[in-house]
């Protein structure tokens, strides 16, 4: 059996695939705490797969690099659990976890999973009526392939654990998740294990938790400081209602295809609207995802935002310079004077909700230089990512198809 553990002194999950503690009143809400760390692990505690305790893992999510954001979780087999970090995901259409044997492997938070220890794991096999695309029937069960990883699609218990106690409320058994044994070009920082998938496809966690989430979550990323402030990730009956004041978008959900659409129709640039044929915003796609570290524009409207961006920093007295060919912006001359103009921007939505960003979630500023932490060259679609999501509180309704978003201090 293998499993996600979180901390707070509240129901958890253990010994399968999950991510969270349940709330421990009678209701099907599960709570997580949020925590942007420096570095991938708590204080005091090694990276060699020891085992941990709930009271261990204070700091569920993670971001082992700046706006890189993981979710701490503990996987085991009844006889202790070993700490892991996976990605936090919107549009995979399943969680997977690396394992053995896996290669290459490339150095992780803990050990690689061993499916041998878990006397309910088993593959799935390929007559088995989720192997279907993007999944394939092969001789040796049912296969994935992402960008990154492949594997089989495998089946595991997922026990649902509450207080101190650790005494098991419910198991949910034959949670679908990927075994992944060769992972080239999986950009880990020497810390994620895997992806934990919270998107509305049939094998994302989200899905297979049912009642328990209810096709709700919100998350909240933390600002990533020296001082670890944390977040929360909501599931189920533990999302709140949005406040008055929340902005409010229609997200569109298309069969078979991953990620939560949202009709983008205006991009403000330093309180300037930007002339941009609404023509080309409807034949480029706009969603969400933690799991990208800096938003990217669709390469047509990137260019009105570049020319945009560069007229106003020349007017500040500041140029681009040449940075990684294909990378984002570069300027100069960040002097006092220039940083503290820098420029805002602005999302505009159908509906009338607008989802702003503050100069310190567009520019990072690296002595007297400032990278533009958005891109777009070669970019068929837009996305927003981690960067641009910070500070705010985004909740999700898949049933209703509403993405709410309001301002929200993470820490």
């Amino acid at each position: 059996m293998f499993g996600l553990v979180s901390t707070l002194v509240l129901p958890v999950f253990f010994l399968s695939f999950a991510i969270a503690w349940a709330n421990p009143s009678n209701t099907t809400g599960l709570s997580f705490q949020l925590v942007a760390l420096s570095r991938a692990v708590p204080d005091g505690h090694a990276i060699n797969g020891s085992a941990y305790t709930t009271e261990d893992l204070r700091l569920p999510i993670s971001t082992s690099a700046r706006y890189a954001y993981g979710v701490f979780v503990s996987l085991g087999t009844g006889e202790g659990t070993r700490l892991k970090v996976l990605g936090l995901d919107t549009e995979l259409s399943t969680s997977w976890v690396m394992c053995e044997p896996c290669h290459p492997s490339p150095p992780q938070v803990g050990n690689l999973f061993s499916p041998s220890a878990s006397p309910t794991f088993h593959d799935v096999h390929n007559n088995d009526p989720v192997c279907t695309t993007p999944y394939r029937k092969t001789a040796h069960g049912c296969s994935f392939h992402f960008s990154s990883v492949t594997g089989y699609l495998s089946r595991d218990t997922f026990h649902l654990r509450t207080g101190r106690s650790g005494a098991i409320r419910e198991s949910v058994p034959h949670v679908v998740f990927g075994c992944a044994h060769s992972s080239t070009g999986f950009h880990n920082d020497n810390t994620l294990g895997g992806v934990l998938s919270l998107s509305h496809l049939p094998l994302s966690l989200l899905t297979q938790l049912g009642g328990h989430a209810s096709g709700r979550f919100s998350y909240c990323l933390p600002m990533p400081t020296v001082h670890n402030p944390h977040g929360s990730l909501l599931l189920g009956a533990d999302v709140p209602s949005p406040p008055p004041h929340a902005h409010t978008t229609n997200f569109v959900i298309r069969p078979g295809v991953s990620g939560y659409h949202l009709n983008l129709v205006g991009i403000t640039l330093g309180y300037k609207r930007l002339k941009i044929d609404k023509r080309v915003f409807v034949g480029h796609s706009c969603s969400i995802n933690p799991a990208e570290t800096i938003t990217h524009f669709a390469e047509p409207i990137y260019l009105v935002v570049e020319k945009a961006l560069v007229a106003r920093m020349k007017e500040l007295g500041s140029d681009p310079v040449k940075g990684p060919l294909g990378g984002p912006l570069w300027f100069d001359r960040m002097y006092k004077s220039v940083k503290e103009q820098l420029p805002n921007m602005a999302f505009h939505f159908e509906g009338g909700a607008e989802l702003w960003f503050t100069s310190d979630r567009l520019f990072e500023v690296h002595g007297m230089n400032a990278r533009f932490m958005v891109a777009g060259r070669g970019y068929r679609r837009t996305v927003i990512g981690a960067v641009q999501q910070v500070n705010t509180r985004f909740t999700f309704d898949v049933p209703r198809g509403k993405l709410s978003f309001v301002s929200e201090v993470c820490e």
